[in-house]
């Protein structure tokens, strides 16, 4: 039995909500908010267009308002910031420490979240070799997603 997408949306908030409660963090109702719009995007989402997700349900919020909440959840695992696009996207294995690489479409924006120490660790590792220290690492491909793949060969534009 296959689950709606308003299903896996409710599946991971509230495994969202288990791993905040478990772990003592204040998922706090314009955290919860800010949250499951990144996650009913389902592709990565910019700080302003979450403010507009936002308004129907809060009014006009205050930018710093919505960056404290980004801010909170990317410390705590909630989500990932994809630098290439400035913007938003919700980890697929919150509260379990990996590191990713996102493939992200350039047509549609479709993001998929590739979990894997792998690569990240051959790349850690490569660095001091060449004298690098690395602080932070981020692995975004940039592309086409099969769809709009499928739709560039055939010419016509993706469903």
């Amino acid at each position: 039995m296959a689950t709606t997408i308003a299903e896996h949306h409710a599946v991971r908030l509230a495994h969202a909500e288990a791993h905040a409660a478990s772990q003592g963090l204040a998922l706090t109702p314009l955290r919860r908010q800010v949250y499951a719009a990144i996650v009913a995007s389902e592709r990565p989402v910019g700080a302003y267009e979450l403010l507009e997700a936002l308004e129907p349900q809060r009014g006009r919020v205050p930018p710093t308002t919505v960056y404290r909440a980004l801010d909170f959840l990317l410390e705590h695992g909630f989500v990932h910031r994809i630098e290439s696009k400035n913007a938003f996207f919700a980890c697929c294995e919150v509260g379990v420490p990996h590191r990713s690489q996102f493939l992200i479409c350039d047509q549609c924006s479709t993001t998929i979240e590739i979990p894997g120490g792998e690569l990240a660790e051959q790349l850690s590792h490569s660095a001091p070799a060449h004298g690098f220290e690395v602080h932070r690492q981020v692995v975004e491909l940039s592309g086409l997603c099969a769809a709009c793949a499928r739709a560039a060969r055939s010419g016509s534009a993706p469903r």
